[in-house]
């Protein structure tokens, strides 16, 4: 197993991770380091789960992802769909290189400045060359009948997408940036994600 050197465990810490890591992108031997998570940092996304299963997290809705409107922005639907499903298409694949060919996208509520919105992707296809993911926008209903706490919640379906990607393409050296933080986020959810073996991070060492 290749040793990595414990400098690399820093950003990697629970803190650091659910805090979002939200600095100018890193230098790290001359190299500038490109997670693909500043999207999900600058709109405060949270992680609720992250497995070979299902990637699932949310966000509040604020002026950074309206339109003028006052309503939740399509681009950041399309963004978060296309964001999840790679990531979980990439985790099935073994960290290998995936590329989104279809992102369908259908628009079915408008979510409002301040509501919360939940987004889950989830695996419809996982093949050796193409996979097929569905992911669901769900916000909580308002109720004046359910006030309290207890009270079980019920969830209105904003948005729908499906996304193609073909899997197993060769992946570069700087994705393991991205890799080693997504293994953390998941290891922070207690589960272990497949290891990304060419970067020599095993999750059972984060």
């Amino acid at each position: 197993m290749a040793s990595v050197n414990s400098r690399s465990f820093e950003s990697l810490k629970e803190e650091n991770v659910e805090a979002g890591l939200r600095k100018p992108p890193e230098s790290t031997e001359g190299r500038v380091v490109i997670d693909g998570l500043d999207v999900l940092h600058f709109i405060d996304f949270k992680w609720d789960a992250v497995s070979t299963q299902e990637l699932c997290g949310h966000f509040t809705v604020t002026a950074k992802t309206c339109q003028p409107f006052g309503v939740l922005h399509g681009g950041i639907t399309a963004f978060l769909a296309e964001t999840l499903a790679s990531m979980g298409a990439q985790v099935n694949a073994n960290w290998a290189r995936v590329a989104g060919i279809d992102l369908n996208v259908n628009h079915l509520l408008p979510v409002a400045l301040g509501d919360e919105l939940i987004v889950k992707a989830t695996p419809l296809r996982v093949g050796k060359r193409v996979q097929v993911w569905d992911v669901k926008f769900t916000t909580p209903v308002k109720s004046p009948t359910s006030s309290t706490a207890s009270s079980p919640k019920e969830f209105a379906t904003t948005a729908v997408a499906r996304l193609t990607l073909l899997v197993g393409l060769p992946a570069p050296e700087k994705a393991r940036d991205g890799n080693e933080k997504l293994i953390a986020i998941a290891k922070a959810k207690n589960v272990e994600l497949p290891p990304d073996e060419r970067s020599g991070i095993m999750p059972s060492k984060l």
